[in-house]
Order: C-alpha cells, then sequence, then structure tokens
C-alpha cells in the first residue's frame, strides 16, 4: 500500500517478524578481521572478509576521533570530532585534509563527479569544498546541523544546491540563483532533522514525524514514510538510509528495517495530502511510496544495505537491548544500570538476512573501544563496485584522484565500518578467499571447479577471475591429481593433469610434464595418461614417448597402435618401436591382436622408406590399392621376390577364400597378375615361376596371362604349361598345343595319354 503522512503506520505496512536468534558466534576473541585476511574454521564458509584499514589512519586516530563518514567509488571521507574532515584511500592513506569546523562533523556528502565535499558540524556551519580548486563555500544556519547532502550533479550546475538540516528542524535547500543565494526552507519537523540522502533527483531525510520523501524536479514532497508503532524515540537512536538506486530507498529505524518502492501513478491527479502536483513530461512521471518489506529485529540497525539476495544489516545489541528500550527516557533508567550499559556494551555485528527474514550469517566485530560505544558511534558506508583506484598526490588536478586498475581488476561492493577509532573495509569473499577456504579443507576438485569457471566467465566468481593467476591454478589442479593418483583413481588424476599442465614449450612446461608421466609410470598406469601427452605445443624427451609406446604394446595394442599411427615421426625413433613390434608379434595369440600389429610393421616400415618390408605387409593384410601404388611409386623392385602374395592379393580381391566360383579370364584380369606380367623387365618371369613352383594353380595363371600378352614369353615354360593346362583347365590344352611351338611332342603325349585326353593326342 501507498504510505503517506496520513495513513503510514507500522502495523498496517507489513507484518512484523521477529529476527531469528543470531548464530554462535564463529570467530575468535581477535575478531573476523586482522591486518591481513580473516580467517574462518567454521564449516560453513563465511560470505564476507574484513579487514582494517591501514595507511596512517591510525595516526589520525591517535588525537581525534571519527564522528561520521561516507563512501564514493574512489574514496572516503571521514568527519571527527575535531572538525576536521579527511579524504582517506580506501588504504587508508590520508590525501587531504582540512578544518571544516570548530567542533564535530556531523556529515559530510560528495557530488557523483567526486568534485566537491560537503560538511556539517554542531557548530552551525554547512562547508562545501572543492578537491581540485580553492572554491570554498561557508553558509553559517547559527544552530547545529546535524545533516547535509549536496546535488549529486553539484559541480555541473551553476544552482549548487545543497540541503541541509539540524536541531532547528527546519530542512533547507541552499541554492544559486541570478539575484544571488537563496535558502528555501522545504520542510519544517516538530524535532530536529537527523539524517539526509539526496538520489538523483529525490531527497529523503529523517525527522520526528518519519522518513520524507521530495521530488527536487517537481519541487514537491512525494510522501511521508511514518516511523513504526513501538519505536523509541528517534533522537536515541540514529535513523539509517541508503539508496539502493533511485527507486529503492532502506530505512532502518532502531530495531526495524523497511523498503520503500517508489513507483509511477498511472493516472496523474492532484493531491494535496501527499503534495503531487499537476504532470509536467518535464518533470519526470509522478511517483509514490510503498513500504514493500518491513520486520522488527532483536537488535539496533546501524547501518544497512542490499547484498545480492540478502539484507546487510551492521547491528548493536541483541534483544536485551532492544528490550531496554522500552525506557525512552534515561531518566527513568537507575543510574547503577546506566553505568553499566556504558561499561559493558557488545560488540556490534554484521548480518546477512534474506528475504525469508531468515539470518544467513552473523560476523562478531570487537571494534576498538567497543564496552563504551553506543549505537550512534557506529556508521557503514557503501561505495558501489567500480574499479579500485588507487590514490596518488600528483601536482595535477585531474590525476589526483585517479586510479590505474583495469575493471577485469575491479572489486565487488565494498562497505566501510566505522567507529571512533577504527575503519574495517568489507568486501564479498572473492574467487581466492573461496579458494583458499576449499584448498584448507583439502576440497581440490571443488577448487578447481569454481577456478575453471570463473575463466569461462561463468558464475558469480567470474568478476574476480584475475585474482588466482595461472601458476596458482596449475599448483592446486597438481595437488588434486596427486590426492587422487594415492587413492588410486589414476584416471581422473590423468583427466586433471590434461587441464592444469602447462601446455607452452617452456623447459618448465616439459619438466611438468615429463614428471607426472613418470609419475603414472611407477604406478602402472601410463595407459591413463596417454592419450593426453602433448605432442604438437611441445615435444617431451624420446625416451618418454617410447616408454608410452613400450608399455601400451604389451598391455593395450588397440592405444599403441592409435597413437604410433597419431604421434609425429619426430617423437620416437621409429626404427626401435618397429623391432619391438616385430618381436610382440610372434607372442601375439589373437589374431585381431597379430592383425593390429602387422598393420603398425606396415605403418612403420613406410615410415622408414623399407617399402620391401612394408610392402609385404600390405600384401598380407590385403590393402586396398596395393598395385596401384607399386605401378605409381615405381617399386616393383620391392615386390620381385613376392609373386605368392601378390597372387594370392588377387584371390583375396576376386573373393576365392570363400570358395568362389572365378573364371581363368577374370583371374588373369587381376591387378596383381596384371603388374607381374606387365613389368617381366623388373619382374623376371623366371623368377616368377620359381617362387610359385609350389602354387601350381597361381603359375599356371601366371602363365596362362602372360601366354595372353605374348606367347614367346613363355616359351621356356611351355612343358610347364601344357601339364598346367592338363590339370586345371584341359579345355585349353588343345588350343596351346596348336599355337605353340615350344613344347616337347613327347612329354606333352605322356601327360595326355596319362589324363586319357585322347582329342588332345
Amino acid at each position: 500500500m501507498a504510505a503517506s503522512e496520513a495513513d503510514a503506520s507500522s502495523d498496517s505496512l507489513a507484518p512484523t517478524t521477529e529476527q531469528l536468534a543470531p548464530d554462535e558466534e564463529p570467530f575468535s576473541d581477535e575478531g573476523p578481521f586482522s591486518d591481513e585476511e580473516e580467517e574462518d574454521d567454521d564449516d560453513e564458509e563465511p560470505a564476507l572478509r574484513y579487514k582494517r584499514l591501514g595507511g596512517n589512519v591510525h595516526t589520525l586516530f591517535e588525537k581525534d576521533t571519527a564522528s561520521t563518514l561516507i563512501a564514493s567509488e574512489r574514496f572516503l571521507v571521514l568527519g571527527t570530532h575535531w572538525g576536521n574532515v579527511i579524504i582517506i584511500d580506501f588504504e587508508g592513506n590520508e590525501v587531504k585534509k582540512w578544518r571544516a569546523h570548530s567542533t564535530t562533523v556531523n556529515s559530510v556528502s560528495v557530488d557523483i563527479d567526486n568534485e566537491y565535499v560537503a560538511s556539517a558540524g554542531d557548530d552551525g556551519r554547512v562547508v562545501v569544498h572543492g578537491l581540485y580548486n580553492d572554491d570554498v563555500t561557508i553558509v553559517n544556519y547559527s544552530r547545529p546541523v546535524k545533516a547535509v547532502a549536496l546535488d549529486p550533479y553539484y559541480s555541473r550546475k551553476a544552482s549548487r544546491r545543497f540541503v541541509s538540516g539540524g536541531t532547528a528542524g527546519q530542512l533547507i535547500m541552499y541554492e544559486k540563483k541570478w539575484f544571488g543565494k537563496s535558502d528555501s526552507i522545504l520542510f519544517t519537523s516538530a524535532g530536529p532533522i537527523q539524517t539526509i540522502r539526496w538520489q538523483e533527483n529525490l531527497v529523503a531525510w529523517a525527522c520526528d514525524e518519519g522518513v520524507q520523501l521530495y521530488n527536487t524536479d517537481r519541487g514537491a514532497r512525494i510522501s511521508q514514510i511514518a516511523r513504526p508503532e513501538g519505536s523509541p524515540r528517534p533522537d536515541l537512536y540514529t535513523c539509517r538510509l541508503h539508496w539502493k538506486d533511485d527507486r529503492t530507498l532502506l530505512i532502518g529505524w532502531a530495531n526495524f528495517v523497511q523498503v520503500v518502492a517508489l513507483k509511477e501513478r498511472e493516472q496523474p491527479h492532484q493531491s494535496p495530502a501527499l503534495g503531487f502536483v499537476g504532470a509536467d513530461a518535464d518533470s519526470g512521471p509522478l511517483l509514490y511510496a510503498e513500504v514493500s518489506v518491513m520486520f522488527r529485529t532483536d537488535f539496533i540497525v546501524c547501518g544497512l544495505a542490499l547484498y545480492r539476495d540478502s539484507f546487510l544489516v551492521f547491528t548493536y545489541g541483541d534483544h536485551q537491548t532492544v528490550n531496554g528500550m522500552a525506557a525512552t527516557d534515561d531518566s527513568q533508567v537507575p543510574q547503577e544500570e546506566r553505568q553499566h550499559r556504558v561499561r559493558d556494551a557488545q560488540p556490534p555485528e554484521l548480518r546477512m538476512i534474506d528475504w525469508n527474514l531468515e539470518e544467513v550469517s552473523s560476523d562478531v566485530l570487537p571494534l576498538e573501544g567497543f564496552p563504551l560505544l553506543q549505537p550512534n558511534d557506529y556508521g557503514l558506508a557503501h561505495s558501489a563496485a567500480r574499479p579500485q583506484a588507487t590514490l596518488s598526490k600528483s601536482p595535477r588536478p585531474e590525476n589526483e584522484f585517479e586510479g590505474g586498475s583495469s575493471p577485469q581488476a575491479s572489486e565487488a561492493d565494498t562497505w566501510f565500518i566505522l567507529s571512533p577509532k577504527q575503519l574495517v573495509a568489507v568486501r564479498p569473499r572473492g574467487l581466492a578467499d573461496h579458494v583458499q577456504w576449499l584448498t584448507e579443507r583439502e576440497d581440490y576438485q571443488q577448487a578447481l571447479a569454481a577456478i575453471e569457471e570463473a575463466y569461462r566467465g561463468d558464475g558469480q566468481w567470474a568478476i574476480y577471475r584475475d585474482q588466482i593467476k595461472t601458476a596458482e591454478y596449475q599448483k592446486i589442479g597438481q595437488t588434486y591429481a596427486q590426492m587422487l593418483m594415492d587413492s588410486g583413481n589414476c584416471a581422473e588424476a590423468a583427466q586433471v593433469c590434461t587441464r592444469v599442465l602447462p601446455q607452452d614449450s617452456t623447459p618448465e612446461a616439459i619438466e611438468a610434464w615429463e614428471s607426472w608421466i613418470f609419475a603414472f609410470a611407477e604406478t602402472g598406469s601410463l595407459h591413463e595418461i596417454a592419450p593426453f601427452i602433448p605432442t604438437t605445443t611441445m615435444q617431451l624427451s624420446s625416451t618418454v614417448y617410447e616408454m608410452v609406446l613400450a608399455f601400451l604394446l604389451t598391455s593395450d595394442i588397440g592405444e599403441f597402435k592409435r597413437l604410433v599411427f597419431a604421434w609425429p615421426a619426430s617423437l620416437f625413433n621409429a626404427y626401435s618401436v618397429v623391432l619391438a613390434v616385430e618381436d610382440q608379434y610372434g607372442k601375439a595369440v589373437s589374431a585381431d591382436d597379430q592383425r593390429s600389429l602387422k598393420e603398425i610393421m606396415a605403418f612403420l616400415y613406410d615410415r622408414l622408406n623399407q617399402p620391401s618390408k612394408s610392402l609385404r605387409c600390405h600384401l598380407e593384410l590385403f590393402t586396398d590399392g596395393i598395385p596401384a601404388r607399386v605401378r605409381r611409386e615405381n617399386l616393383f623392385d620391392a615386390v620381385r621376390d613376392k609373386a605368392e602374395l601378390v597372387l594370392r592379393y588377387d584371390d583375396h580381391t576376386l573373393g576365392l577364400e570363400h570358395d568362389e566360383a572365378v573364371s581363368l579370364q577374370s583371374r588373369c584380369e587381376a591387378e596383381g597378375v596384371q603388374l607381374l606380367t606387365d613389368n617381366t623387365d623388373a619382374i623376371p618371369s623366371a623368377s616368377v615361376v620359381k617362387q610359385l613352383v609350389n602354387a601350381p594353380e597361381h603359375l599356371h595363371v601366371y602363365l596362362h596371362t602372360l601366354l595372353a600378352k605374348d606367347p614367346h614369353l613363355g616359351a621356356p615354360f611351355a612343358d610347364l604349361q601344357v601339364e598346367l593346362y592338363a590339370e586345371y583347365n584341359p579345355e585349353k590344352l588343345l588350343n596351346f598345343l596348336r599355337i605353340s611351338t615350344y613344347y616337347t611332342f613327347d612329354k606333352a603325349l605322356e601327360i595326355c595319354e596319362e589324363r586319357s585326353l585322347v582329342p588332345e593326342m
């Protein structure tokens, strides 16, 4: 429902929910933060990391105490009880300092361009100080000023507007006009103005009546968010305001939290109660405020913000503190109890609360002097995520606050906790923190997965991917791989190694790979790492490759074959490997292994340029295209002594191994026999006949083919042909006897008589 001056009440705005009891304190007396990053021994990973600001901020606090703080994306502005305004960087180093007030600085503000800083003090003055020039504006309101807010675009506008308020109960707009300077009273309260926050064209401030919202473009108040019913006097516990964006305002009233959403009205209309005016396109849409969330807590709110899907609440005390607020006037509290409260305050806590009002985490912060501090002594400032700037003292004004970091090196949102003697930076834990937490618990698998996800640009850690350098990633991965090997999971260890081991050709990378390969050899698991060994991006020692091949030759011939075929020739000694393969061939039992080994031998002999041995293997394997290759590469000498293998190659090609009926003519037209008979100069027929004596059918095919090409080529073997025709093709004998004049008549007659070949006789 919309909140207005007339009807905003805590009971009607949202259901009240009691805050859950805080978790057990996870930190020692040293607290969750130190000069370095915090350490947490809990089983549940913390969400935030803390760091005390160093630099010379400690020197500043030796003689002064902090009273107020605001953070921009580039620096911090600190106000002190001695009236000083100090610009410090995010490491705690002082950059600028000036004495703006004679007493306590109650509030500071900075414009969006980080060029002007305003301060308000109990001396009744508002001072606006230029950071890059001598421009100083001082306005004296005679009564203590508790809050000030610069126009976000102060440096860009000639009007130089700011709003301020204090014990006079008036919210005053200061601006320069063409006729001079002007103060306009925007609102008058029955009590002091406590806090002011200006976002774009919207101003929010807190007073006794509640939180007021004002539209500077329209010059009209939008709404009033009343203080929750039952809350203590507003001057006892400062109201905390935080703009998440220009449509969402967070309010912390003592032990209440409210989330206010600003929404546009569909149909503009005038409402005197809410202060609306008529629609004006140049002034933006008409807005109304709606309290979308409200809940009661068991602590006092000292600061709040939104982080991801949770509230980040800086808190003081517990349910006893809240119950003690029933007595809203210190005069009603006995003197002894008041003194006890002052001496025995609890340390503040930073809590994360989700939208279901469940407490996600709670970190106890034992800030310096906490037993003597009260809620109004603390504060929480927010710096939105930007590239982290390193401030310098360059004489060039344009560089004075510039940083040199790239966007990739940026931090996420940062919060700064204020106490009188200490400043603490709070940041979401980054990838480095997450990985450290996991590795301390030896969860290297999750650590490796988180790094790789961030490197891909995915997941919540992507913006921190530069925190983990390659060397650290590789170290974590190798530690995980060693754990896997120690547990016997060598297969997964090999997978991890191929992801994390370096892939360049540096001596360090080569040494790392060789070391791991020998480690796998010691465990008898070279077959696990073998598929991932680098062969192109770097070259290891040939001993390593030959060791892997020797192992696989006796354990996994299939993988051995794949690697021999895939690896470049320069990686290993092919001659040594082929000798080992020949030896293993004699031991192989299965036909499949024998065939694989012969294929490997054929491949390696080709690589060694030994065609005679290579072609023998190919012919025995019936590799396609061998006769054509012999012709193409002029390898006739290599097959001169392999006539029987050539004819068997033809038999395989024609399907004779499967007892298929094939005519003599088809056999004579086969590639192999044609190769032999076409090249009798390189492959003499006498040599072929001698080789085929024990294979008469093949000899018959060869001589018949030779006869068909040139009857004179087979003259020396005519008597042998008579016998072969009589044995294998008697129907062709008579024709041979008629056309040939080289055979011995008596021997031919004898053969015919033995076989009763009457027509031939």
